[in-house]
């Protein structure tokens, strides 16, 4: 079995006049380490979609499982991290406070997690920081924190919205290796909504290419193995990279149009 299923969904804005319709029968499926990317023209409804797996939004129409059950259970929404353009970190709270946030609001906190923590910022190499507060981090240093917070609580699934975005293209690059290296490792799904091509190509098994609104699946492109041997800055050097990247440049320049 998949670890998600995303079946058939569908979503409309309401107003008094009128309705929208904000994505039309969307299915994919993900496996367990897999790495799906949603690429498509603004307004193609990314975030609606992802914000329906997260459970946060009802769809119109179809339905989201994860792991045999319903995301809309609110037990299931406890499986899933969520990380954002911003990293949201409180600034009157210091780094391991912030890390520890969920286990806090679970009511979960307790030695172990203490150390968890603390295993948490070596592995995003902010070991010795932990009492620091987020001013005192640069934007990429935050972000591994927050990257940090998403996975103490051990998540099924990882959700990504454009979290590199806001960064420098050095600091992206960098944390596009670090992220890809650490999902890897912990061999954890991931479904990433995002505008750049590149880093649909060098992050992602599969990309999934949406139509403008209605949000729609027009073509879904699966990265070649020797692509996802190698880290992300790697694959931006691979021979195969400008010919992939040309063909979804392609499809997507087209639907841009409309």
């Amino acid at each position: 079995m998949p670890l998600l299923s995303v079946n058939q969904v569908s979503h409309h804005y309401y107003s008094k006049k009128d309705y929208t319709k904000a994505l039309e029968n969307i299915s994919f499926t993900l496996e367990q380490g897999e790495f799906i990317s949603i690429l498509g023209p603004s307004g193609c409804g990314k975030t609606t979609l992802l914000s329906i797996v997260a459970g946060l939004i009802n769809p119109t129409r179809g339905e989201i499982i994860l792991d045999e059950v319903s995301a809309a259970e609110p037990g299931n929404k406890a499986h899933m991290g969520y990380m954002l353009q911003q990293d949201y970190l409180f600034p009157w709270k210091t780094i391991k406070e912030n890390i520890m946030l969920g286990p806090k609001i679970n009511k979960t906190i307790d030695n172990s997690i203490k150390e968890r923590a603390d295993q948490m910022l070596e592995e995003v190499g902010l070991q010795g920081i932990g009492d620091s507060y987020p001013d005192e981090l640069s934007g990429g240093m935050r972000q591994r924190a927050a990257l940090a917070r998403t996975l103490i609580t051990e998540p099924k699934l990882l959700l990504l919205d454009e979290p590199f975005s806001a960064l420098d293209f050095q600091t992206k690059l960098r944390l596009e290796d670090f992220v890809s290296q650490l999902l890897k490792q912990y061999n954890k799904a991931a479904l990433l909504v995002t505008h750049d091509i590149s880093e649909a190509i060098v992050m992602s098994d599969r990309i999934i290419l949406l139509k403008p609104r209605p949000g729609e699946i027009k073509q879904v492109f699966r990265m070649p193995p020797e692509l996802r041997k190698i880290s992300p800055f790697q694959a931006r050097q691979h021979p195969s990279f400008q010919a992939i990247f040309d063909e979804v440049w392609k499809e997507m320049s087209a639907l841009e149009k409309y």
